[in-house]
């Protein structure tokens, strides 16, 4: 869902992607940081600091915007670079649910929405591999992120862990289901 609003966020951080570049940051050295970023978001969530580490959950997550955004907006997109996210994106996640079931949500519920999270991202790059779009779906990466984060905010966390779960398994089966009717086009 908050893909369809990419190209929006791109102009939105183009001044400041504008500035960036003078500096001399690649995307690439933005997507480390948000890495970094990410793993200290789940250190403070199994530290028990969860507001906080929430907020970090954001920023990493602007650093996820702001390395494509710049790639974009300065023509430095990479083959390379996209891979690089994408694998990085899937340590964070699995640092920040692993960090969650230390924190003391249920296993179970953590193990269903990650294995839910992995495959939102498996079968959009599988997909993409026999036709030219997958990026259907409502549980996309910011989405789960930012449910995470209400989460967290409002004290439900674990019914946020538990709604990541459900709506990360639709929009993999909403690919899939996508995935076969284009097929048949």
């Amino acid at each position: 869902m908050l893909s369809k609003v990419k190209s929006l966020v791109s102009d939105l951080l183009n001044p400041l992607t504008g500035l960036i570049v003078k500096t001399g940051v690649k995307p690439n050295h933005l997507t480390f940081l948000g890495l970094l970023v990410g793993f200290f978001s789940a250190y403070l969530i199994a530290s028990k600091e969860l507001l906080l580490g929430g907020i970090f959950i954001l920023v990493s997550g602007f650093f996820d915007m702001l390395d494509g955004a710049l790639a974009r907006n300065q023509i430095l997109v990479s083959e390379f670079g996209g891979f690089l996210d994408s694998v990085f994106d899937r340590y964070v996640d699995v640092a920040i649910f692993i960090a969650l079931g230390i924190y003391g949500v249920n296993w179970i519920y953590i193990t269903l929405a990650l294995s839910g999270a992995l495959l939102v991202s498996y079968t959009r790059a599988r997909a993409e591999k026999i036709i030219e779009k997958c990026d259907v779906g409502i549980a996309e990466r910011g989405e789960r992120l930012i449910i995470i984060f209400l989460g967290i905010l409002a004290g439900y966390v674990e019914i946020a862990i538990i709604i990541v779960a459900i709506l990360s398994h639709l929009t993999a089966i909403h690919r899939i289901l996508h995935t076969r009717a284009a097929l048949k086009h």
